[in-house]
């Protein structure tokens, strides 16, 4: 599979597995990788940008989202828990997250989860 060269792509969840283990492999398809995750997960290295945020704050999602040229989205609450806080992250977040793609005219956006991938 060819991965088209972007500018800035965005990544968010990048403090959980899937995030931890494509975070190399996304940097070498772009100028710069954006990282963003609700928890702190390290500096940014060279090429990269790092901001937390969470996926239920609309303006927070629309200030990360903006200025890039696509979003790989692994972000969201992937345990068994109460219902509140998993509609936030991953109904609401997913929301937000293509409301703001829709408004900055980010074409590309690719969601995906290792919940039931890796347990």
């Amino acid at each position: 599979m060819t991965i088209q060269s972007h500018e800035r792509i965005l990544m968010t969840g990048a403090a959980g597995n899937l995030g931890r283990e494509m975070r190399d492999r996304l940097k070498a398809n772009c100028a710069v990788l954006r990282l963003s995750d609700r928890q702190a997960f390290g500096e940014a290295r060279p090429g990269e940008e790092v901001q937390l945020a969470e996926l239920a704050d609309a303006q927070a999602v629309s200030a990360l989202v903006q200025g890039v040229d696509a979003i790989v989205h692994f972000g969201g609450i992937s345990v068994e828990g109460p219902f509140d806080p998993i509609l936030a992250a991953n109904i609401v977040g997913i929301v937000n997250l293509y409301e703001a793609a829709r408004k900055h005219g980010v074409r590309r956006v690719v969601f995906a989860s290792s919940n039931h991938v890796t347990g």
